[in-house]
């Protein structure tokens, strides 16, 4: 696969998962309102990973987001993930571009949201809060599940899989 054929399939799990997410929320009734608000925190967490990870509505230049996404991970992100990294700086010119496109959604939510989020839940849980507790473990749980969703495409695809396990466990 290119690196465009590997972003376009990112983002459609992406797509996927949310519609699968929608559909569930669909069929609860209104009057279950805290079931409902589970849902449309998850729904609205899939949708961010879109957003903010595959960049699906803030580009149209698939090419132009792999590769600003990789400056951003070469400059960025990679230093922390010393396996990653080991495993990208091995690779030639093409297939890096195919590791990015295939890794970068996940590696930018790890940098610029998960541990701050797992911070806050740890923080949220120490004091008690119940209301912001119920919100972060449903939003970290979304993520989460994204970030299986995206692992299973890689391992079905034979697309770098399993890359987060070493720097990540």
């Amino acid at each position: 696969m290119t690196y465009l054929e590997i972003d376009s399939a990112i983002i459609d799990v992406v797509h996927k998962v949310c519609n699968e997410c929608k559909t569930r929320l669909d069929t609860i009734p209104k009057e279950n309102t805290t079931e409902r608000k589970a849902v449309q925190l998850e729904y609205g967490m899939y949708t961010f990973c879109g957003n903010a990870g595959a960049l699906f509505n803030m580009e149209r230049d698939r090419a132009k987001v792999v590769h600003g996404r990789q400056y951003y991970c070469l400059n960025e992100v990679l230093h922390k993930y010393p396996v990653i990294n080991s495993a990208y700086r091995a690779l030639n010119s093409e297939d890096k571009l195919r590791f990015i496109a295939a890794l970068q959604a996940e590696l930018f939510i790890r940098e610029q949201w998960l541990d701050k989020k797992e911070a806050e839940l740890a923080a949220a849980t120490a004091a008690g809060d119940a209301k912001s507790v119920f919100e972060l473990t449903i939003q970290l749980g979304a993520v989460k599940n994204m970030f299986a969703a995206w692992e299973q495409w890689r391992i079905e695809n034979n697309i770098f899989p399993h890359m987060f396990e070493g720097d990540c466990a």
